[in-house]
C-alpha cells in the first residue's frame, strides 16, 4: 500500500540510555545477524528524538546525526516515500562516551518516523533498520535490541531486534545507578583495537553470568571485563573498591563512563565520594528503565 503524506506531522519518541557492562563481538555476513552477546543496564535517563515530517518532491533529511539521518533515509527509500524530515535529538548525557546514545538516536528516529507515516513498521521492523545502520557505521552492536527491551538485560543471542534473543535479571525497585562521564572514546576504534581481548573476556563473563544470573555476578564480571580490556586504570580501580566498601553492589567502567549500582539509601554517600574524587565531572543518578521506547508529547522537546 502506497503511503501518502497529507499534512505535516511531528512525533517524539523517548529511548532509554544503555550501559553495556560487558560484551562479545559476534560477526556474520549479514548485518541483521551481526551483533553482540553480553549484558547491560537500561537507564531511565534517555534520549528524546523529535521527527518533523513534511510532504516533499524528493527525499531530504536534515538535523540529527550521521546515524539517525541514515536510518531515516533508508526507511523512506524502502517504503518508497518522498518527504522532508527534520530530526532533533535531546540528551543530558553526551554521545561517544558509553551511554548508548547513538543507538538511542537511531532507534528513536526509526520509531518516530514509522509513527509519523501512520505506523508503517512494527517496533521490531524499525529497530532492525536502526540496528543495521549502527553495525555498518560501527557505532554499536547491541544497544538497539537492549534498548527495545529495557531492564537489566542479558543478550544471549546476537542480532537485530527480531533475530537476537534477550533475557533479564530481576531487580528491586530501590536500585539506583550512579554514573560519571569521564571521556569520549570512539566505538569504532575500540572495536578495531581491542577485538581479541573483548571477545575473550566478554565470552568468559557471559558464561559466568548465565551460571549465576544475579546483579552481584553481573557487576563483578563487569569490573573484571573493564580491567581486561583496559577501560579502568589503577586510580579508578581503587575508587571502585572504595564505593563497594561504602555500600555499592559493584562499580566498573564502560568506555568513558564510570558507573556503580547501589540501593537508594546508599546513593547520597556515594554521590559525595564521587563528587569529591572526580571534581568537575558530570554525575548522573537514575533508576533502571523497566520499559523500552515510548511515545511522548512533542511539546516536551
Amino acid at each position: 500500500m502506497k503511503i501518502e503524506i497529507k499534512k505535516d506531522v511531528e512525533v517524539c519518541v523517548w529511548v532509554p540510555c544503555h550501559i553495556t557492562c560487558f560484551f562479545e563481538i559476534r560477526e556474520h555476513e549479514n548485518a541483521l545477524e551481526t551483533g553482540s552477546r553480553g549484558a547491560g543496564l537500561n537507564l531511565d535517563v534517555g534520549v528524546k528524538t523529535l521527527v518533523k515530517l513534511s510532504k516533499w518532491d524528493d527525499v531530504e533529511v536534515i538535523g540529527g546525526n550521521d546515524v539517525s539521518r541514515d536510518v531515516v533515509e533508508r526507511m523512506l527509500q524502502s517504503l518508497g516515500v518522498k518527504a522532508k524530515v527534520e530530526i532533533t535529538h535531546e540528551s543530558i548525557v553526551p554521545m561517544g562516551v558509553g551511554y548508548g546514545v547513538s543507538g538511542a538516536t537511531a532507534l528513536g528516529s526509526a520509531i518516530a518516523l514509522s509513527v509519523a507515516l501512520g505506523n508503517a513498521m512494527t517496533i521490531l521492523q524499525a529497530g532492525a533498520i536502526a540496528h543495521i545502520v549502527e553495525v555498518e557505521h560501527m557505532t554499536g552492536l547491541g544497544d538497539v535490541i537492549a534498548q527495545i527491551h529495557g531492564g537489566i538485560e542479558i543478550r544471549i543471542k546476537e542480532g537485530a531486534p527480531g533475530i537476537g534473543l534477550i533475557d533479564w535479571i530481576p531487580y528491586e525497585q530501590d536500585l539506583r545507578v550512579i554514573a560519571v562521564t569521564l571521556k569520549s572514546i570512539s566505538t569504532k576504534e575500540m572495536l578495531e583495537l581491542k577485538r581479541e581481548i573483548i571477545n575473550r573476556s566478554g565470552f568468559k563473563a557471559l558464561m559466568k553470568l548465565l551460571r549465576r544470573p544475579s546483579l552481584e555476578e553481573l557487576m563483578a564480571n563487569a569490573k573484571e571485563f573493564a580491567e581486561d580490556v583496559g577501560f579502568i586504570d589503577e586510580d579508578l580501580k581503587e575508587l571502585a573498591k572504595i564505593l563497594v566498601n561504602e555500600g555499592a553492589i559493584g562499580a566498573s567502567v564502560k568506555k568513558g563512563v564510570f558507573y556503580a549500582v547501589a540501593r537508594e539509601d546508599k546513593i547520597g554517600k556515594l554521590y559525595d565520594l564521587l563528587n569529591e574524587q572526580l571534581k568537575g565531572r558530570q554525575i548522573v543518578v537514575c533508576k533502571i528503565s523497566r520499559c523500552g521506547p515510548k511515545l511522548i508529547s512533542a511539546k516536551t522537546l
